[in-house]
């Protein structure tokens, strides 16, 4: 009789081992997946005009404030995008298809070509002090010049673990790392909220940015809150998602050998339980 409870007890130390071996498996910290925390300390945040870069496309319009708008002719050949069917000839006939964003490119040097007026410095001003600028100097070739100022390409770089990886483009130049992360789909339940990581280039180096979504004052004061033109965004993985991808091949012999040996232990348990009935 009592070999017959022993053995009707092996089962269920078999599966008191295997539900053991499963608590040993790491557990998601929810913690992770808390953002904005500490919103009682945090920063009021005012979003900054964006400075232009070497590299950036512009897209400059020119008006006058006088009824006749033929001296701003000139000036606005590139304030647009053009198609690849139009590019080879007028009215659409070309071959091709799909737009072509063209502009005013700021060079390496940070300059832009303005037809009459030559190279204006851009880099470094935002726009509206690019805009000054120009109607200042246009004021020479066009009564009363109003400039319009737009970045063209606005693009973030958006990798890691987001549902959406890939180059995100924006209208506008006042966008945050909140805008990205939400144009990428969000994070997947492997990224860190603590340890986002922003690389941005600006005067030939490159500079590196954490940033710690779950804590508001963390991501409100950082450098990286508002992005810039380029930049790339990375959100890194967490511990758990790093070790499914590297899994350790003793730990895994080890517990594939006492699985083993907890189905062994089952198995002869059934047959004594069978034997003795």
């Amino acid at each position: 009789m009592n070999v017959k409870k022993q053995a009707a007890a092996l089962p269920a130390l078999a599966l008191f081992i295997v539900f053991a071996i499963a608590a040993c498996t790491p557990q998601k910290d929810l913690t992770q997946y808390m953002l904005f925390q500490n919103s009682r300390d945090s920063l009021a945040t005012t979003l900054k005009e964006t400075a232009i870069q070497p590299n950036d496309l512009l897209s400059i319009q020119v008006l006058s404030k006088s009824i006749n708008q033929e001296q701003t002719a000139l000036f606005n050949l590139f304030n647009s995008g053009v198609s690849s069917a139009t590019a080879g000839g007028s009215n659409g006939t070309g071959g091709g298809g799909g737009s072509l964003p063209i502009g005013y490119q700021v060079s390496a040097a940070g300059n832009i070509e303005i037809p009459l007026v030559g190279e204006v410095k851009a880099s470094g001003l935002t726009k509206n002090q690019l805009e000054t600028t120009l109607e200042q100097k246009l004021s020479s070739y066009v009564k009363d010049p109003m400039v319009n100022v737009r970045f063209l390409q606005y693009n973030i770089s958006v990798l890691g673990e987001v549902r959406q990886p890939g180059i995100k483009g924006f209208p506008t130049d006042r966008v945050t790392i909140v805008d990205a992360l939400t144009a990428a789909g969000d994070m997947t339940d492997f990224g860190r909220r603590d340890n986002v990581q922003v690389i941005r280039e600006q005067n030939g180096q490159r500079k590196h940015y954490t940033v710690n979504l779950s804590n508001s004052r963390n991501l409100f004061a950082s450098p990286a809150y508002q992005l810039q033109p380029n930049d790339i965004v990375y959100v890194t993985p967490t511990d758990n998602k790093l070790k499914n991808l590297n899994v350790d091949p003793v730990r895994q012999r080890r517990t594939s050998i006492i699985l083993g040996f907890v189905g062994i232990a089952a198995t002869i348990a059934n047959v004594i339980i069978r034997f003795n009935q």
